[in-house]
């Protein structure tokens, strides 16, 4: 999450999401790439939503550094992470990414956790299909629930080991889209 952004018309997209799916049991995990004060923090949470207190982590940088150290002692909370550009696959992940391995530990963590994933839209046409198939193909990720709410410049990718949860997260909001959700709502391809 990188401070040049913070303020912008995605804050309070995500924020809205946050609200809808994650519920009050929600902590963010914001992957900073350079430093914030107190004022910047408490903006960014007041713009997603949630309680300054429930910003983690809100003290390190992410980078090839820290990464190792950076998705763990979260607790058992509902997850927002906000990495700078989202998913990728672990050879392929900057301090710009979070990496399946990452998801693959906070949902081993907290079987029932919900995770909600910020995602930059892709050049390729079913970029987003494509993170979706990459995370269910991922090693301790298979038979993980998991889709997405594609907003076209961005999308935010949620997932589950427990598919009740997840499939709440769904109905949820399939409901608020109602006959546009299957233009927006992206599920993997069995």
């Amino acid at each position: 999450m990188n401070l040049t952004h913070l303020g912008d018309a995605l804050d309070h997209w995500k924020g809205s999401l946050i609200e809808l799916i994650g519920g009050k049991n929600l902590r963010v995990v914001p992957m900073f790439t350079d430093t914030w004060n107190a004022q910047q923090i408490e903006a960014y949470a007041r713009l997603l939503h949630v309680r300054p207190e429930d910003v983690l982590k809100r003290d390190t940088c992410f980078s090839s550094k820290s990464r190792k150290g950076y998705c763990c002692d979260l607790g058992e909370y509902d997850l927002f992470l906000d990495p700078d550009t989202g998913l990728a696959a672990d050879n392929k992940a900057s301090e710009k990414h979070v990496s399946s391995t990452e998801i693959a530990g906070l949902l081993s963590v907290a079987p029932s956790r919900l995770l909600l994933i910020y995602q930059h839209a892709s050049r390729k046409k079913d970029g987003i299909r494509e993170k979706i198939n990459l995370l269910r193909s991922a090693e301790g990720l298979k038979g993980c629930d998991i889709f997405a709410y594609d907003s076209g410049a961005v999308s935010m990718v949620v997932m589950s080991r427990d598919h009740e949860r997840a499939h709440e997260a769904l109905t949820r909001l399939k409901n608020l889209l109602g006959e546009f959700a299957s233009a927006r709502i992206v599920e993997p391809v069995s």
